[in-house]
């Protein structure tokens, strides 16, 4: 903990203590703090300015703290210095009736929480899941490989086990998120995947029929059942005595949810999430390569809003429908390129040593798919280069569009998991295309942004 502990302490004083934290999460590169009061905590420029902090996002009552790609080393030191209990859950009861917000704008914001915090902690596992196996397919297409060894074996078991049952892992976080035991959430999503239920004919639950549904890789089935769970739990969870509460809750929970998400909540979610691929699908048909243009132009933007992760159920249901995505990620793949490009652009056109060094470092960061720290860290604070790589992102997106580059794993699209675009088939016109993608939003944004320069009040610095 050593090097985080003063940082951790600075956050905690910031937010205005231990007591005024809601409820600890974190994304990517975000450590997301919800507070009791806003008023206590300090304001954005002075936490802004705490060595270690790459930037601050502030959503009504969530601050979303920008710390890069060390961020969950952060939470866990947080969580402990803090002495969480409670760490990423909701505590929604112990606000005062009168702090909660309404509106349309409230309710989207709890809406993007709910969606992070039920897909987000499952991304280490879909890019392991998913570099593998595009590992694999580099193996078996030029090196030889054989698919039936046990080296294979083995490491396909690693993409099998992080997509077949993915249902389990986010049925685990939307009920921790829901404050549900998050056991019973893993609970549905084993029961979805199980063999004697996932795509079986001819079941019925008291005479009542169970259409057969694939649950495997799917994911609003297991959301809107622990939805429907959390309905059932919290009740219990209240009224059933405490001496007989540990077993009488979970398997009443079960008996209740299981049947009612396997009859209706499973096949209506499946139904839903079809027509959601189909929606996308139609909006890439109809507006072609220019919606990949328009999405890696808005790449840098959502990043900066903190609402990516609102495109995930998109993402995965893609994935799983299809077995590749060309819209978001294929845009994000140009917009994260170009984010590189302004970054190093804008570390060429200042003469502060310390800030051409964190404009480079960062950009390089980009490049490998990971862009928070440029845009917080160089972007925001220089402003035109933000727009040199919106500029970037359009451009490299648009070439992606005309040349249909789709990604076929699960990554964030960069450098580091470029042979996500290699076609399984073993063709590389893809990967190719993908590749030239890169370079195009690169040199687009870097021009874009030696192009535009700084504000005159950036370019001579202290």
């Amino acid at each position: 903990m050593g090097s985080n502990k003063t940082m951790i302490k600075d956050i905690l004083d910031a937010a205005g203590g231990t007591s005024n934290i809601k409820s600890v999460a974190h994304c990517a590169t975000r450590l997301r703090l919800t507070v009791n009061d806003p008023a206590k905590t300090k304001d954005e420029q002075t936490i802004k300015k705490i060595n270690g902090v790459l930037g601050m996002v502030m959503r009504d009552d969530e601050y979303q703290i920008i710390i890069g790609p060390g961020v969950e080393a952060v939470y866990l030191d947080f969580l402990k210095l803090g002495d969480f209990q409670t760490a990423s859950v909701d505590v929604e009861d112990q606000v005062a009736p009168q702090k909660k917000k309404r509106g349309v704008k409230s309710a989207l914001l709890k809406a993007g929480d709910f969606i992070s915090a039920s897909f987000v902690p499952v991304l280490p596992i879909i890019v392991a899941g998913g570099l593998i196996s595009a590992i694999l397919v580099v193996c078996t297409t030029f090196f030889g490989m054989n698919s039936k060894s046990g080296t294979y074996i083995v490491l396909n078991a690693i993409y099998n086990a992080a997509f077949i049952f993915l249902p389990i892992y986010v049925g685990y976080n939307t009920a921790k998120k829901l404050n549900v035991t998050p056991m019973l959430g893993s609970l549905l999503g084993g029961v979805f995947v199980t063999n004697s239920i996932s795509g079986v004919k001819g079941l019925d639950f008291l005479g009542i029929p169970i259409t057969p549904v694939d649950y495997g890789s799917s994911v609003l089935p297991v959301v809107f059942g622990v939805l429907f769970m959390s309905a059932i739990y919290r009740p219990l969870e209240k009224h059933i005595p405490k001496s007989i509460k540990f077993f009488v809750v979970p398997t009443i929970t079960m008996i209740i949810t299981v049947p009612v998400a396997l009859i209706a909540i499973g096949p209506i979610a499946t139904w839903l999430g079809s027509y959601i691929a189909l929606g996308m699908a139609w909006l890439h048909i109809h507006l072609g390569w220019f919606s990949v243009g328009v999405f890696g132009g808005l790449a840098p933007l959502v990043i900066f809003s903190g609402t990516g992760s609102a495109f995930y159920p998109a993402i995965f249901l893609s994935f799983a429908e299809n077995g590749y995505e060309g819209f978001m990620m294929t845009g994000l793949l140009a917009g994260n390129l170009a984010v590189a490009g302004a970054a190093i652009a804008t570390s060429l056109l200042l003469k502060n040593k310390e800030s051409k060094s964190v404009a480079v470092s960062t950009g390089i960061t980009a490049a490998f798919g990971i862009t928070e720290p440029a845009i917080f860290g160089v972007l925001t604070k220089f402003k035109r280069p933000f727009i040199g790589a919106i500029i970037g992102g359009a451009i490299g997106g648009l070439f992606a569009g005309v040349m249909q580059v789709v990604e076929y794993s699960f990554s964030s699209p960069g450098i580091a998991s470029i042979i996500a675009f290699i076609n399984p088939d073993g063709t590389l016109f893809n990967f190719f295309m993908a590749v030239i993608t890169m370079v195009i939003a690169f040199v687009s944004a870097f021009i874009a942004t030696r192009m535009l320069g700084l504000e005159e009040d950036t370019l001579i610095e202290k």
